[in-house]
Parts: structure tokens; C-alpha cells; sequence
């Protein structure tokens, strides 16, 4: 069970310039079922009032906190912000605070949808309220094993294992953040096994990688994941499709939907992988070259943003993000310049004249055949081709001639390499 004495209680303080009074009723309903006084918490609209986004259903809510270490007064630790002695959002280390602190913890949510957030910023009673709960299983199941993290439940652990034996080379897995982990390498082990999850979920529903929408989004949490393995683990080129098979075995009874086609999932996922890590050490390596002549917090210049991905296939969101792990910023505009540019030389490129096509004419062919004595090409062996014993297999070939798509001209001496 979970020690009522170390539970705390929030509701709505009210907002005059929203219109919206202090939300009394929650606040009552907590003192009569037996919730000290002390123990009964204002939040203002940043904490207490629930938006799904700019527009749409909202209304205020009234959240339950856990102190995990009990016996004492912590209701000025509810909603603080605090991270590890960091505000949330803060850069620490060249990369955004979010890994919670274990003390005290929101775990129940309970909003009371009564509004809709229109597009002008006011808001409009429902004709339907109604009440939206949500719970955390995993806060909940860490505070009853009595786990100072989430990560530290069967659910990750098994995935944190699984990593382990697919990166030897990495270390073991150990609770640990911030300067406790000076190389992000237990940061990698969360990340990885979010991002499985994550990937596993949303591919079984029907979602796949892509350039748009929702895809883009499941393409760079998929390319986060491999990069944290490679760069930080050591992970082996098409480690993370291995995952799914572990989360499968983890979850599949809670959610049977991840055993109807794992296979397809794993085929999506290697496919993905297997494409991004061809350019990702390279591209890694370019980077980081670069970066290292930037001054703390400078910017990457724009023109080296499309290098990256103009020689090294790295994109420009990876990019951006690793420049931001670093403090730094990038050039966008620049960027897509360059990237313009290109375009247009491309374009230009693909207007030849007629004389700069490549094109073997009558007179071409007679001087190959009758005034050079070339023998026609044996292309014999393109149908004698055997896919099943072709591996090592090559064929002796012999340059004869080239042709100047320039000058139309055919030279048999002409120095070949």
C-alpha cells in the first residue's frame, strides 16, 4: 500500500484575468476525506490548469504528490521544478535537464475538462464536462518495489540487459545522472530503451519513419537512439532492432497488439538503422572536427550544416540537436540557402546542350568498329549470371577506348587509370 502520510494534494488557486475562480470544490472534497489541511496545495495555471495544446479542451485540475522519503514537511518541494538542484529546461552539460529526481513526485492527475481553449486565447464552458484521471503505472509501481527511479522497475531492467549483452563493450547499467554520469553512458541505456518503446508501439499501430508528420518524428527518435548507442555505447551497427524482441516478451501480455507481427516491426526498424549508421560515424566525426573550432555557445556556420549532409548524408536535425547538446546553435538560414543554391545547380546542370549529351552516333560506331578494329563488348556473362555462387566473383575487363562527350572524340592511346 501507499503510505497515506506521505501523499500531498494540489487544486486550481484560480486566474482573475482568465476568468476562471479557485476550484474550492476540489479543495473541499479533499479535506472531507481526510487530507490535513497542510497537506491541501494552491498551483497556479502553469501547474494546476490542463491545456492539450494552443487550442481545445482544458480545464483545472487537482494532482496527487508522493514524498518517497517521508517523515518530515515537504510541501515546499511540490511542483518547485526542481531537477537534480536544476530548474527543468535548464542546459546542463550541453543538453536539456529532464531526468526526474526521485523525492517528491506527481503520480495521479486529475482534470476537470469544463473549457475550450479557443483560437483568440479565450475560453468557453463545455456543454459536457467531464473528468479526465490519469495515473502513472510506472511512479506508482517504483514507489510499491520500493525504487528510488522509474528505471529501476522490471520494465526497464530487462531492456537495460538486453542493451547490455547487444554492447559488451559498454558499461553495466547503474541509476545515475548528471555528474554521476559524466559520459551519458547510463543517459544512453534510458534513451535507447525509451525510444524502443516508443517505436515499437507506434509502428504496431500503423505508423512508420518517414520525411513528414508523424513518420519525421519516429525518424529522428530512431536516429537518436542508434546515435546514443553508437557514440556512447559502442554499440555494434544494427543493435537497436534487436530490442523489440525483449520489449515483446516484457509487455506482450499487458498489450497482445506487440505479438501480432514483431517481425514486421523489427524489418522497419533494421531497414531505418541499417540506412542511418552508413553515414553516421562519418558525419559524427565531421561534426565534431568543426564544432571544435567554435568558441562556448557560438554558432555553426550554415555552409558546414550542408556539407554534413551533402557529403556525409547527415541530417540537418541531427545536426541541430548535437549542436545543441553542445550549447551551440547552427545558421539555419544559411543552411537552406546552401541547400537552394544546390538545387539550382542542379537544375542548370540538367540542361545539356546537344552536343554535351552522351551519345554514340553512326559515324561513332563505324570509327570503333572499322577504324580503331574494337571488337563489340562480350556481354555474354550478364546472362550467365548465378546470384547463389556470385559472392567473390569477378570478371576480367579492358578499358579500349574512351569518347570526350566534349570534343566527340575517340583516342585508343589516350592514358587510362
Amino acid at each position: 500500500m501507499i503510505p497515506a502520510e506521505r501523499l500531498y494534494v494540489t487544486y486550481f488557486e484560480g486566474n482573475d484575468a482568465q476568468g476562471v475562480p479557485a476550484d474550492l470544490e476540489a479543495r473541499d472534497i479533499w479535506m472531507k476525506v481526510g487530507v490535513p489541511p497542510e497537506r491541501i496545495l494552491t498551483g497556479n495555471m502553469k501547474d494546476n490548469f490542463w491545456e492539450m495544446g494552443d487550442t481545445g479542451p482544458c480545464g483545472p485540475c487537482s494532482e496527487i504528490h508522493y514524498d518517497r522519503i517521508g517523515g518530515r514537511d515537504a510541501a515546499h518541494l511540490v511542483n518547485d521544478g526542481c531537477v537534480n538542484g536544476h530548474k527543468e529546461g535548464e542546459i546542463v552539460k550541453g543538453h536539456h535537464v529532464g531526468v526526474p529526481d526521485p523525492n517528491v513526485l506527481e503520480i495521479w492527475n486529475n482534470v476537470f475538462m469544463q473549457f475550450n481553449r479557443e483560437k483568440d486565447g479565450s475560453l468557453t464552458p463545455l456543454p459536457a464536462p467531464c473528468v479526465d484521471t490519469g495515473m502513472g503505472l510506472e511512479r506508482v509501481a517504483s514507489i510499491l518495489l520500493g525504487k528510488t527511479s522509474n528505471y529501476e522497475i522490471d520494465v526497464f531492467t530487462r531492456l537495460f540487459d538486453r542493451i547490455g549483452q547487444l554492447a559488451p563493450r559498454a558499461q553495466k547499467y547503474e541509476d545515475k545522472y548528471d555528474d554521476d554520469d559524466p559520459k551519458d553512458v547510463f543517459m544512453a541505456y534510458r534513451v535507447i530503451a525509451d525510444h524502443i518503446r516508443t517505436l515499437t508501439f507506434a509502428i504496431t499501430d500503423g505508423a512508420q519513419p518517414s520525411n513528414e508528420g508523424r513518420g519525421y518524428v519516429l525518424r529522428r527518435i530512431l536516429r537518436r537512439a542508434v546515435r546514443f548507442g553508437s557514440e556512447k555505447l559502442d554499440a555494434p551497427v544494427g543493435f537497436f532492432h534487436q530490442l523489440v524482441d525483449e520489449l515483446v516478451a516484457t509487455l506482450g501480455d499487458a498489450f497482445p497488439e506487440l505479438r501480432k507481427d514483431p517481425a514486421r516491426v523489427k524489418e522497419i526498424i533494421q531497414e531505418e538503422e541499417l540506412s542511418f549508421s552508413k553515414t553516421l560515424k562519418k558525419g559524427i566525426a565531421e561534426l565534431s572536427k568543426r564544432c571544435e573550432k567554435l568558441p562556448k555557445g557560438g554558432t555553426l556556420p550554415g555552409e558546414d550544416a550542408f556539407f554534413l549532409y551533402d557529403s556525409a548524408g547527415f541530417p540537418y536535425d541531427l545536426t541541430e540537436l548535437m549542436c545543441e547538446e553542445r550549447g551551440l546553435k547552427v545558421d539555419k538560414a544559411a543552411y537552406e540557402s546552401a541547400m537552394e543554391k544546390a538545387r539550382h545547380q542542379s537544375r542548370a546542370g540538367g540542361n545539356f546542350s546537344n552536343s554535351m549529351q552522351i551519345e554514340m552516333a553512326a559515324d561513332e560506331v563505324d570509327t570503333l568498329k572499322v577504324k580503331m578494329a574494337i571488337p563489340p563488348t562480350d556481354d555474354t556473362a550478364k546472362w550467365e549470371w548465378d546470384s547463389a555462387n556470385a559472392k567473390g566473383a569477378a570478371l576480367a575487363t579492358k578499358v579500349r577506348a574512351i569518347i570526350d562527350v566534349k570534343k566527340a572524340f575517340l583516342n585508343e592511346e589516350a592514358p587510362l587509370v
